[in-house]
């Protein structure tokens, strides 16, 4: 069946998503050039359709109207994509229907609305059923989790491709060790172990939908009764086929300060380290690194006093909204608000990574190092350019690839990494040590 659109935008009121809006709108995707338009390399391009879809289509259709006006030159107040009206919190049958008819319309869905337990469990569902491409930047394990254990066979059957983790939650990370795998196997070794350590200026901050997401995973009720799954296993553990995958993964983030000798710095646990271990273990059980992997990521340190401070300052705002939100509420931004543009222009992310390989014929252990280097905060402007760019590419790769709940590295491997080199300010180097 043609499909009216190449990408339907879910979150665009709140604020990563005006940001791949605005990105959408800067990079004129979705321009009527047809298949002639060529870009620098004088590779042809074929101009995106896409739309966004909102609950409130009115507030919507300010926001886009404004990042148009923003762009360089300005766009006029038609040169918008449509706003589609759906809840993505389906009470009844009746907006689940709505909601259903704007999917199948698109070949590929990107929604940045969290928390994604909350309002993507019925858009996800969809697009399994119908067959329809499907990424987010959720860093919700637990999200991920409910959609292998109920849409993984359903999105294979179908041939919906359901990623998530597009953002800085978890591409750096997946990508560094998926890349590390290829350069192990093209020397005749298997990867064993990949340590990850992530540096970022004292400036990063969180946005008021993040802090939020984080209130949410972790005042919500964990008690048996209702957490309960009829795995046998980690559903992250799931191969293609159902069973649980030979290719497990060790945790090595760590649970307090350690040395890191090769960087002389100092690194210690964050609250993204276990998300960033999630992905990388989802990878290794659907691709097979090693049947004995091991991974873990940290944060490291500031080097300078004031730097140390502003880090523990933001932790810690964090960690007293999640604990007692009626107080902290006024110190944090709101749902809809994050960091200044000058300080997500000036951001970046550093992410090393020391990785262990086994020669395979002489059982030797070889050393590697890797660099991805950001030159944009990653946070969320850069999350924004991820998962716009895993979403073209997913437009192009549309039809062809295997259906299921996967990750980037599993799903798009080195296409994405060379897209994100092309069209992102970003390096990537791995060398033997």
């Amino acid at each position: 069946m043609e499909k009216e659109y190449d990408i339907i935008l879910f979150g665009v009121t709140g604020f990563t998503g005006q940001l791949c809006a605005e990105y959408m709108l800067e990079r004129d995707y979705d321009k009527d050039t047809g298949d002639t338009a060529a870009d620098d390399d004088g590779n042809k391009k074929k101009a995106i359709k896409w739309a966004t879809s909102a609950r409130n289509p009115i507030k919507a259709e300010i926001i886009l109207k404004d990042l148009a006006m923003q762009c360089n030159p300005p766009r006029t107040d038609k040169d918008v994509p449509p706003v589609l009206k759906a809840d993505l919190v389906c009470d009844s049958p009746e907006q689940e229907e709505i909601l259903r008819n704007i999917v199948k319309k698109t070949k590929v869905v990107l929604t940045c609305s969290g928390p994604f337990e909350k309002y993507s469990k019925t858009l996800v569902k969809l697009c399994a059923e119908l067959g329809v491409y499907y990424a987010d930047i959720t860093g919700e394990t637990d999200f991920v989790r409910h959609t292998i254990t109920n849409h993984d066979k359903i999105a294979q059957d179908s041939g919906a491709v359901i990623i998530s983790h597009c953002g800085n939650d978890c591409i750096p990370c997946d990508l560094t060790v998926y890349e590390m795998n290829q350069y192990a196997k093209t020397n005749g070794c298997e990867l064993t172990e990949v340590r990850t350590y992530e540096d970022v200026p004292p400036s990063a901050s969180m946005s008021g939908g993040t802090i939020s997401t984080a209130s949410y995973q972790l005042n919500k009720d964990r008690s048996t009764k209702n957490n309960k799954s009829s795995s046998e296993f980690d559903p992250l553990l799931s191969a293609t086929d159902g069973t649980k995958s030979e290719y497990t993964t060790k945790n090595l983030c760590p649970k307090s300060n350690v040395s890191v000798p090769d960087l002389d710095r100092n690194a210690g646990p964050w609250i993204m380290g276990p998300v960033m271990m999630n992905c990388v273990r989802r990878s290794n059980a659907l691709i097979g690194y090693s049947k004995d992997f091991q991974y873990g990521d940290a944060l490291l340190q500031q080097d300078s006093y004031m730097g140390q401070l502003k880090q523990m300052g933001t932790f810690a705002l964090t960690a007293g909204y999640v604990t007692v939100p009626s107080v902290f509420q006024y110190f944090v931004p709101k749902p809809g608000e994050g960091p200044c543009r000058e300080n997500m222009e000036n951001g970046f992310l550093t992410l090393h990574g020391f990785g262990t390989m086994v020669n395979k014929q002489d059982g030797k252990e070889r050393k590697l190092s890797s660099k991805f280097q950001f030159n944009k905060d990653t946070g969320y402007l850069y999350t924004a350019v991820l998962l716009i760019e895993t979403g073209m590419l997913l437009v192009e790769k549309y039809g062809s690839l295997s259906g299921g709940c996967q990750t980037p590295a599993s799903a798009l491997g080195n296409e994405l990494t060379q897209r994100i080199l092309k069209e992102m300010d970003t390096s990537f180097e791995i060398k033997e040590i």
